[in-house]
């Protein structure tokens, strides 16, 4: 499937226009994107390291992920907004980048396993189980899944995100 009309159409919008012609503000967003990487990578990395027991062994790992998870969304926000105004300004070039599409595919499969796999595991982890009973006072003792799967998504996780920070970094050299 042919994608380069988007890149055209994106090139030629007033998006584009003003993304080229005030490099200030295009700094202002490049320093945006970039700190919103680094928050999405630590965010990632605590949880992740967290629950694979490497990082942060006295806090239960329910409050780590828990408190990751806004910082998570709203750093995939940003990313994905000043991503767009940045995409802008260089669109024909990223038509032709296959980084530029690894980033993309990365990005789509992180977002995805974050909302899905990532998220389903960690509330059914040993740890975060018997978290969610000691706070909703129920007896009855929710499923939980081995430790060593809750590891094997911890890795997967990380895995994906770093594929993802790889491939953007790659684009700069393509």
């Amino acid at each position: 499937m042919d994608l380069v009309f988007i890149f055209e159409w994106l090139d030629t919008s007033l998006l584009a226009e003003f993304s080229k012609s005030s490099s200030g503000i295009f700094a202002l967003v490049q320093t945006v994107h970039i700190a919103s990487m680094v928050v999405l990578g630590g965010m990632i990395m605590l949880g992740d390291l967290r629950m694979m027991n490497m990082v942060l062994t006295k806090v239960p790992s329910a409050i780590i992920i828990e408190n990751t998870k806004k910082w998570i969304y709203l750093a995939l926000v940003f990313i994905i907004l000043s991503g767009i105004y940045e995409a802008s300004a260089i669109a024909m070039k990223l038509a032709h980048n296959s980084f530029f599409f690894a980033k993309m595919a990365g990005l789509a499969m992180g977002i995805a396993f974050i909302l899905s796999i990532r998220s389903a595991v960690y509330a059914r982890a040993p740890g975060a189980a018997a978290q969610q009973e000691a706070g909703s006072g129920t007896q009855q003792q929710p499923e939980t899944v081995s430790p060593m799967v809750v590891k094997l998504v911890a890795f997967t996780s990380l895995l994906i995100w770093f594929s993802v920070a790889s491939a953007g970094r790659w684009i700069g050299f393509s």
